[in-house]
């Protein structure tokens, strides 16, 4: 492990890979690209087939003209030109940047503004048919893109919806829609009338969205426009949809529209292709709520008898579906985690690390035991997986702190994390983030297991500031779960006559909970140590700090009261998640004794009595009060 050690942290890390020409592409986009072109519906894209109408020739030497242009060549002529040495390059794998070629391009660049708009087009998507360049950046070839950008921006407002969709088309089938400055301004324009767009003008302006990964003015028109439109559209392309939604990160507010989605995915899982449901799952749960539960829990249920026809990463969206609203089906995570178990040589760290997530968040207990078999054999299958550790440092932190809500916990991979050429490595600029808190803190409470390093005070300091929230204070605005905890406290006060503090025992958690120090053999409550560390310092309050470090107290109880809110518990099944399980057994392990106040009971007390009673009850059976 420690030469495992070594190769992960004193191995050269390259940060500024030589980018490739063209960018962005991916299975997903491509896939979405494919359903507009197949489309019968008038999708504008550029297709190249009709530029070279006539048999091309084959062309053993470059074209004269190309290499000895003139600086007067009419456009008609530069441009004929141009389909020309287009040919010549693919015919034999020429590329462009080939300095024989220079001149010509430095006379067409100059020349562009002189041509029509279908030369201009056309320039354009003739690009397609050279041999991929080395570089985006390469000789000639970024001068004539950048050029065709400048010159195509300057007539945006000239051209209508379906000239600026059709060049568009062109700019990503060269892979520099992110680069060039065209499809975000056309955008822009086309922003402006969203609302009246055909569908297969929505649908193509959101798949464009969607590779710029950022909204053009008003996003919530594509809402209003789609909202009416639904019916017009098949399933994939909602899905096209669904992906600018998401890469946007525009959640869909209407709740019609949501059953919309909800209802037809259902009605055709049996043939839904995997990149459609992905994006479909993805956005239905960045988008649900509360009122749309429900619906969840009936796709979760539906989806079952999919497990084994999709691909592991569509499985492993449909097992994160209901994470936002803690919402599990028990047996659809269990026949997914089963299906992970068989592939999970063959799973990416990214994987890793959204299985974890649901194993960590759901708490699950199957009754096949795959959960547990599953995380046992996790931290080995970390140790293999160096290169992909070092490019996605934060799937490997993450991974680590959802084992630990499982008790699964590396003491030699949590060294790793914890080293602070790792944490750089991680966290370039900036404070670490919350994983680290909770892996720092769990390294504290392994006691003489873990000999490695651990995060400053300086930095613990940092993030018991930034993390942990404010304790409730009436003066401020309050969440229900604030409202419970403040009603908690004042009932505790007036019923037992003492102080009742509020404090972060465990500061990477982000909620305080409330305390009381009772001492069993004089019966009574004692006030915290005067040394008792500051609110938000970042510190793990254990019975030492509380109570003094000079005294054992050992007839002294520390009663913990904490408040489990509705986003503590698995939704419909009572059962905590993780996270909360594990601020228990953490609690426990300080020697503090916790008391769990349910919200949904504490909201069925309705009279001061009733909860003074309630607390009674607690309070004698957890210290016999």
């Amino acid at each position: 492990m420690v030469q495992q050690q070594q190769q992960l942290l004193c191995r050269d890390i390259r940060t500024a890979p030589t980018m490739p020409a063209r960018l962005f592409v991916d299975s997903e986009n491509q896939y979405a690209h494919s359903i507009l072109s197949g489309s019968l519906k008038p999708y504008q894209i550029a297709r190249t087939t009709d530029l070279f109408k006539s048999e091309p020739t084959l062309c053993r030497a470059p074209p004269q003209q190309v290499l000895a242009p003139q600086a007067q060549t009419p456009p008609a002529e530069l441009y004929r030109d141009l389909l020309t040495l287009v040919q010549f390059c693919a015919q034999t794998e020429t590329q462009l940047s080939d300095e024989r070629f220079a001149d010509f391009v430095r006379i067409y660049c100059e020349q562009l503004h002189r041509f029509s708009d279908e030369q201009l087009i056309g320039s354009l998507r003739s690009l397609q048919q050279l041999p991929i360049p080395e570089s985006t950046k390469a000789a000639n070839y970024m001068e004539l893109w950048n050029t065709l950008d400048i010159e195509c921006c300057r007539r945006i407002e000239s051209w209508s919806s379906a000239q600026l969709l059709l060049v568009s088309d062109a700019w990503y089938q060269l892979g520099l829609v992110r680069i060039g400055e065209f499809v975000w301004l056309a955008l822009r324009k086309l922003g402006r009338k969203l609302r009246k767009l055909p569908p297969e003008q929505l649908v193509q302006s959101m798949f464009l969205c969607n590779l710029l990964r950022r909204p053009v003015f008003e996003m919530f028109d594509f809402e209003q426009n789609l909202a009416q439109c639904v019916q017009q559209l098949t399933l994939p392309e909602l899905g096209v949809m669904a992906m600018g939604f998401f890469k946007t990160q525009t959640p869909i507010r209407n709740p019609e529209l949501l059953q919309q989605l909800f209802t037809r995915l259902e009605a055709q899982l049996d043939s839904v292709e995997d990149i459609t449901l992905v994006a479909l799952l993805k956005i239905l749960r960045y988008s649900s709520k509360l009122p749309q539960v429900d619906a969840v829990n009936h796709l979760l249920h539906a989806l079952e008898p999919q497990v084994q026809r999709v691909s592991l990463l569509t499985c492993l969206h449909m097992a994160l579906l209901g994470c936002e609203l803690q919402t599990c089906n028990d047996e659809l995570v269990e026949r997914i985690l089963l299906r992970f178990e068989h592939d999970l040589d063959a799973a990416r760290l990214k994987d890793f690390e959204r299985i974890c997530l649901v194993i960590a968040l759901f708490n699950l207990q199957t009754s096949s035991g795959v959960e547990q078999r599953l995380v046992q054999r996790l931290p080995q299958l970390l140790r293999g997986r160096i290169d992909e550790i070092l490019r996605y440092p934060r799937c490997y932190t993450n991974c680590l702190h959802f084992l630990s809500m499982r008790q699964v916990y590396d003491t030699e991979l949590l060294a790793v994390a914890l080293e602070p050429r790792f944490v750089r490595h991680v966290y370039r600029s900036g404070m670490p983030g919350r994983e680290y808190f909770h892996l720092d803190s769990l390294a504290q409470l392994l006691g003489p297991a873990y000999d490695g390093e651990f995060l400053s005070e300086k930095q613990r300091q940092q993030m018991g500031k930034l993390y942990t929230q404010y304790v409730p204070d009436a003066n401020f605005k309050l969440n229900k779960t604030d409202k419970i905890m403040l009603e908690i406290r004042e009932a505790l006060g007036s019923l037992l006559r003492t102080h009742v503090y509020a404090k972060h025992l465990l500061p990477h958690f982000d909620r305080c909970d409330l305390l009381v120090c009772y001492d069993r053999q004089q019966r009574s409550f004692v006030p915290l140590s005067a040394d008792c560390p500051a609110d938000y310092s970042g510190v793990v309050l254990t019975r030492k700090h509380l109570l003094g470090a000079d005294k054992e107290q050992p007839n002294v109880t520390t009663l913990v009261l904490v408040v489990a809110g509705w986003n503590n518990v698995i939704r419909d099944k009572q059962r905590p998640t993780g996270q909360f399980a594990m601020k228990l057994q953490q609690l426990r392990q300080l020697g503090h004794t916790p008391i769990v106040v349910q919200w949904h009971e504490w909201r069925e007390l309705e009279t001061a009595a009733d909860r003074q009673d309630f607390l009674k009850r607690q309070l004698r059976q957890a210290a016999n009060i």
